[in-house]
């Protein structure tokens, strides 16, 4: 899927592979990189799904952001988006 973030395009993707040698559930290329992909792990569902998925694109909009406030923000909105109510549908 192509996605347009803060103007730049990248493809998402949900992957069954690993990342590298760490064991992680997405991760983001540069915004600099010519191709640029977020990349989700098919292994997670749910709430945390939607935490990954804003994590990773909180990289692709803000790449200088440190990691802490990356991973609370994504969580917190996580939690809020599902608590409303927002599902998969598919």
């Amino acid at each position: 899927m192509r996605i347009k973030i803060l103007g730049k395009h990248w493809k998402l993707r949900f992957v069954r592979e690993p990342f590298g040698n760490t064991p992680r559930d997405g991760d983001c290329d540069p915004p600099t990189a010519k191709s640029k992909e977020i990349r989700v792990s098919t292994a997670i569902e749910g709430e945390r799904k939607l935490a990954v998925l804003i994590h990773e694109m909180l990289h692709a909009a803000g790449w200088h952001i440190d990691e802490p406030f990356v991973e609370q923000f994504a969580e917190d909105a996580a939690r809020v988006i599902h608590e409303v109510g927002f599902r998969e549908t598919t």
